[in-house]
């Protein structure tokens, strides 16, 4: 019997919203099956061996880490500690060293025999695209074959927990308050010199793997050091200090312009047909986005301005979707017809 191969991967793009693509990357439905039964047989001991830790979010379900949680626990951080470290390991998932992920799987998995089934998954690589233009889009995107894991697999972010365990060891030995959302990085601190020291103890960190964050303040760096009046924002949300002097939580307005602009990319219909949304399906999908962000930004102080903005957006581009299916009868129609569509 031949050594295991997976198929190629799918790379379906996803703009960002300062420009340029986030590439995701599918697996076949037999592959990705495999690698949740192969996440079910593991889990459980990878937690026990360092990837559920006080520093790390995003990665363990059930245990108290998901984004809103993050959140949660950034907000008490910054009440007691009014300067804020944040950073993003530089094209985190395109740099990973496979070398360092297969070193790191094949001492944390102590399931021997599925090393033969789950370390191929490393070097899988993009077979094909969503865009007729893919390869140009991928490689203007930075991903270079042989290098990095590819973002998308439901293995790729317990091969980049792994990794990272020793480094968040690291910053928990050292007691540094500090949050780890895969690759973003926030801790908090009294004073700005801590948080220089902090910047670079862990560029000390993350040299040893090969990886990196940008220079604080630097154009092209989404490295910051925020002052305690400052908002800093974390994880599509900004902890700003409120008039009566707490801090809180609220959705940030390059945010509810990202959503605006996601749902305007849902008003062309060639891009529909693409994704094949029909219009029998139109309505359920524009309910599900917002349902979506709805729940994902619960708990902020602007959540209300947020549930009047996604109606809006969402009214919005099932009218603009409807008139370029319909054509010039839509603007004719009268209030009760629009309510019945749903569009008013």
């Amino acid at each position: 019997m031949g050594a295991f191969i997976p198929k190629g991967l799918l790379a379906i793009a996803k703009p960002k919203p300062g420009g340029g693509n986030r590439i995701i990357c599918v697996p076949t439905i037999a592959d990705r099956v495999l690698q949740f039964a192969l996440l079910a047989e593991f889990r459980e001991s990878l937690e026990k061996r360092g990837l559920l830790n006080p520093v790390s979010f995003g990665l363990i379900r059930g245990a108290n880490r998901t984004v809103k949680d993050a959140r949660t626990r950034a907000l008490a951080l910054r009440t007691s500690h009014g300067w804020v470290y944040k950073a993003d390991i530089e094209k985190f998932f395109d740099n990973i060293p496979r070398d360092a992920v297969r070193k790191a799987a094949t001492a944390i998995i102590p399931q021997r025999s599925l090393h033969k089934v789950i370390l191929p998954f490393i070097d899988t690589e993009i077979e094909d695209g969503f865009d007729p233009d893919w390869k140009e889009i991928v490689k203007k995107a930075g991903i270079v074959p042989g290098k990095g894991v590819r973002q998308g697999m439901p293995l790729s972010p317990y091969f980049a927990g792994m990794i990272l365990k020793d480094l968040d060891q690291s910053i928990q030995k050292r007691g540094i308050p500090a949050i780890r959302y895969v690759d973003d990085i926030v801790a908090f601190f009294s004073s700005k010199k801590k948080c220089d020291e902090f910047h670079s103890f862990l560029q000390e960190l993350l040299d040893k793997i090969g990886l990196s964050v940008g220079n604080v303040g630097a154009a092209d760096s989404k490295t910051r050091i925020y002052e305690p009046h400052q908002s800093a924002s974390f994880l599509g949300m900004e902890i700003f200090r409120h008039s009566d002097s707490n801090y809180r939580l609220r959705i940030s307005e390059a945010c509810i312009q990202n959503i605006g602009a996601k749902f305007a990319r849902t008003e062309d219909i060639d891009t529909l047909l693409q994704k094949k949304i029909t219009l029998p399906r139109l309505g359920g999908f524009l309910d599900a986005m917002e349902s979506g962000y709805l729940q994902a930004y619960e708990g902020a102080d602007n959540h209300g301005e947020l549930v009047g903005e996604v109606r809006r957006m969402k009214a919005a581009s099932l009218a603009i979707t409807l008139e370029q299916a319909l054509g010039e009868q839509v603007a004719k129609l009268g209030r009760k017809e629009r309510r019945f569509l749903g569009i008013e």
